[in-house]
């Protein structure tokens, strides 16, 4: 994993690093295939730095580190697929299309799908629209092949990859 160095922000009241890369220790230790992260850290200064935000901002890390806002879609991206590309594209898309109510209303189903799956991950790419499950995971397993290619290639760009 890289580590930026910080960044000052807010007439230096704050200050905002970011980590970023293939996670291989996570994966080791939870016997998990390596992901894509990319999370910071955001402190505010008092008397000494304190802890004020962070994680998975990516709005925060692409305002202040936008060379890395072209990778931020990969968050969570393993070396084979996005986490739980087909289940968690099934339930975003079952919600997104009325047949199922989302665990939460502060996201937007669609905009769920949408991240879930990368879209976007492929240059050019449109959406298949039809309200049949089935097309839409036929769609999403003939896309895979590409999508990873698109990742392993920005991962590669980005100096990531062991």
């Amino acid at each position: 994993m890289k580590t930026t160095p910080w960044k000052l922000f807010d007439g230096g009241r704050q200050r905002i690093r970011v980590k970023y890369g293939i996670d291989y220790e996570f994966g080791r230790r939870h016997n998990q295939q390596p992901h894509f992260s990319a999370t910071c850290e955001i402190e505010e200064k008092r008397h000494n730095w304190h802890e004020s935000g962070g994680g998975a901002d990516h709005d925060a890390i692409a305002e202040h580190f936008p060379e890395l806002e072209p990778y931020l879609k990969w968050h969570l991206v393993s070396l084979g697929e996005p986490i739980h590309y087909i289940e968690n594209g099934r339930y975003w898309w079952e919600a997104a299309m009325g047949k199922t109510k989302p665990h939460t209303d502060r996201v937007d189903p669609r905009d769920a799908f949408k991240s879930t799956i990368v879209f976007g991950g492929i240059p050019g790419e449109t959406m298949p629209y039809t309200n049949d499950w089935q097309d839409v995971e036929k769609w999403l397993r003939a896309r895979l092949p590409k999508l990873m290619g698109h990742f392993a290639s920005d991962m590669k760009t980005l100096g990531v990859l062991e």
